[in-house]
């Protein structure tokens, strides 16, 4: 069904889904895709640590009419591109993952003295 190669990060093209050129991404076509995706990075040897929160079909299909369209793709990306641009930049600003082990006093847990 592929004859490309998918790219190993960030966003597949639109093109790259709708396989038949009907205009319009199918269930068929999106998962065909995201199975593709991940036996490449498998066969990269890369690790797939985040592949239970990729997004489903109904994650992008976001008017629910059982197809998914150019917009609805951008959309989606767009959006996943800048959640996790915040989520680095949160993790820049020391708002990440909270003081960690060691790095600080829980509340109420002072010394006893």
């Amino acid at each position: 069904m592929f004859a490309e190669t998918l790219p190993s990060f960030g966003p597949v093209a639109f093109s790259a889904y709708d396989t038949n050129k009907d205009g319009q991404i199918s269930p068929a076509e999106f998962n065909a895709v995201k199975e593709k995706r991940m036996t490449q990075k498998a066969e990269q040897g890369r690790l797939m640590m985040n592949a239970k929160n990729s997004p489903s079909f109904s994650d992008v299909d976001t008017n629910g009419d059982g197809i998914i369209s150019q917009n609805e793709l951008q959309i989606h990306q767009q959006a996943r591109f800048q959640n996790r641009v915040n989520q680095k930049n949160n993790m820049m600003n020391g708002q990440g993952m909270g003081k960690g082990m060691g790095q600080g006093m829980a509340p109420g847990k002072g010394r006893n003295w």
